[in-house]
């Protein structure tokens, strides 16, 4: 049986326009669910919409809608942004789908039913943008909401909480004691900036707006946004519902490798409340959470306000999906913030696509039709054993990134062998072998070549979808099913005759 791989992005909140942050993060959920997929794994991607609560009523309201007619064209741009993307999610999931609803009233009744929920007052600080209520480090001076700058309104209203208390321990030494939240400097931020001061219980329901999922109980409550939206993980998989098959496949088994992405903004939801909303049911944890950094413009925080928001349409209309999937893989570590600007995007486009490895297939491809009439015979071939070695290393190495979830570090192991097989032509000088009828050697060398392109495009395979048979074509290996194993011991390939050129990507001025 193949071994099982599931993938979530947070369920977006579709109250604004769309950004470069939507795309970030599922970008990077859907490269390391193809990388999986290559792998031979059994894979799932659920991503999704956030559909409830105050601040959507409100927009909805203002713009003279009901909620479900406000959030029509806003989801389908979510839609419509993964369709450009080449994003190939298996589940998209809206918090207002009837299943999900009806399993959230459920998850909600099991947890009362259990002692785990109970009946009280709150008073506090709410932010309305953040859809929580604020702890004083999350205030500034002017008594606005850290995060996203907004006023703040003191709320005091009846409410459920969720003995999230009764977990201190659990979440000391089991979630936060474990390699669970990655990278690792983020446990000890949960831990000493929300967990070791004392887990306070959170409140699950409110009754000063009507836009969310009443519970059975109590009609007058809907459920708060943590409860309906972290839920949706499992919601998606079919937990509680006449079909259950996939949550059976996906989540139960205990064999299942289960990754999380989340912004780092919401990361204590989902360190902290959504262990123990699963402890509390008696579910497993996902493998690992990976919290990645923010998106910088010129080292500030991107903001509506400031005008420095990035709209991924855009980019995508002007350079192609790949241009933006190769960016946020690379030039956006996870476990730090990232920066993103026009010129350093065209500056990286320019010196990794176009000149690394756009180039260096247009030029081996250019030599093979010269020199060889499009073919290049491989008996008696004497492959460079150094390049082929810093081949085989690379797949290894990649492979090691990958599986550590360490995107950017992967590629830059494909880059450093684009990097050498450019360096290595200059060496060789093909033309010159060419000029002196040396064509035992230039065999050898463009063969090797060859050989290791087809490896450095195979690579790129999760990252440049919109390329990636173009590549193929261009390298000779159009018909072709390359596996990471064939590659490395390089058996049962064969390269067949080049058609006309094409340039892959060509450089931006």
């Amino acid at each position: 049986m193949p071994k099982k791989f599931y993938v979530t992005t947070p369920i977006y909140y579709p109250s604004g326009n769309l950004h470069i942050g939507h795309a970030y993060t599922t970008t990077l959920a859907d490269i390391l669910k193809r990388y999986k997929d290559m792998q031979g794994y059994e894979t799932y991607f659920s991503t999704g919409s956030d559909e409830h609560g105050q601040k959507i009523e409100q927009k909805a309201k203002e713009a003279g809608l009901s909620p479900m007619d406000y959030l029509a064209d806003k989801v389908e741009s979510f839609k419509e942004l993964w369709k450009h993307l080449k994003i190939d999610y298996t589940k998209f999931i809206r918090t207002t789908d009837k299943y999900h609803e009806e399993t959230v009233q459920k998850i909600f009744s099991i947890l009362l039913e259990k002692g785990f929920i109970y009946q009280g007052n709150y008073e506090g600080l709410y932010c309305v943008s953040c859809e929580e209520f604020l702890n004083a480090d999350q205030i500034d001076e002017n008594n606005m909401c850290k995060i996203s700058n907004t006023k703040l309104e003191l709320v005091k209203e009846e409410t459920y909480f969720l003995k999230t208390s009764l977990f201190q321990e659990f979440m000391e030494k089991d979630v936060l004691g474990s390699e669970f939240l990655i990278p690792a400097y983020r446990r000890n931020e949960m831990l000493n900036s929300f967990v070791k001061p004392e887990l306070k219980d959170l409140s699950v329901t409110r009754t000063s707006f009507s836009w969310g999922i009443p519970i059975k109980e109590n009609p007058k409550h809907v459920v708060y946004v943590w409860l309906d939206a972290l839920t949706n993980y499992i919601t998606a998989l079919g937990y509680l519902q006449d079909d259950h098959t996939n949550f059976d496949k996906f989540w139960a088994d205990e064999e299942v490798e289960i990754l999380q992405l989340a912004g780092k903004e919401i990361i204590r939801f989902h360190s902290i409340y959504w262990p123990i909303i699963l402890k509390a049911l008696d579910l497993r944890q996902p493998t690992h959470l990976l919290g990645h950094g923010w998106i910088l413009s010129k080292d500030t925080k991107m903001s509506k306000s400031l005008g420095n928001v990035v709209d991924p349409i855009d980019i995508i209309n002007q350079h192609g999906a790949d241009a933006l999937r190769f960016y946020i893989g690379y030039e956006l570590p996870t476990e730090k913030d990232g920066n993103f600007t026009d010129e350093l995007f065209i500056e990286s486009f320019n010196a990794h696509l176009a000149n690394n490895i756009g180039n260096l297939i247009s030029r081996t491809n250019q030599m093979i039709t010269k020199y060889f009439e499009g073919y290049v015979n491989l008996e008696d071939v004497e492959y460079d054993q150094e390049l082929i070695k810093q081949g085989q290393e690379t797949i290894k190495a990649y492979t090691a990134n990958m599986d550590e979830y360490k995107i950017s570090d992967a590629i830059r192991n494909v880059l450093d062998l684009g990097n050498a097989c450019n360096k290595y032509i200059e060496e060789k000088a093909p033309w010159n072998l060419a000029k002196e009828e040396n064509f035992e050697e230039l065999k050898n060398v463009i063969a090797t070549l060859q050989r290791t392109i087809s490896i450095i495009v195979f690579l790129m395979k999760p990252i440049l979808v919109e390329n990636y048979d173009n590549m193929i074509e261009q390298i000779g290996l159009k018909n072709q099913k390359l596996t990471f194993e064939k590659l490395l011991n390089w058996k049962e390939i064969s390269f067949e005759k080049l058609g006309d050129k094409k340039i892959i990507f060509k450089r931006v001025n």
